[in-house]
């Protein structure tokens, strides 16, 4: 679906999006942050699929989850990809 057609989903069953959050108990901005925002918060995008009553990848498309229903990841591991080596200080320690 389009953000803009997700919104508007959203905005007949319950007003504003705010409006919705507040229903949830959430802060006011989550939902519409969940979805300016891929990977905010993977359990409010589940959360909104299910109010408009379709599966997450239906909802979000590819771009978010995967056909199994597995959300994409979207951080940056950040593990070095090569061996840190002592050789910058000649004893291995901090000056």
């Amino acid at each position: 679906m389009h953000v803009e057609d997700i919104k508007a989903a959203l905005r007949k069953k319950y007003g504003s999006l705010a409006a919705l959050s507040r229903y949830m108990g959430k802060n006011p901005n989550l939902v519409s942050t969940t979805i300016s925002q891929p990977g905010h918060s993977v359990l409010m995008e589940k959360e909104i699929a299910s109010i408009l009553g379709k599966t997450p990848y239906e909802v979000w498309g590819r771009d978010r989850y995967h056909a199994d229903g597995s959300p994409v990841r979207t951080r940056v591991d950040r593990t070095p990809t090569c061996s840190l080596v002592d050789a910058h200080r000649q004893n291995g320690a901090a000056a």
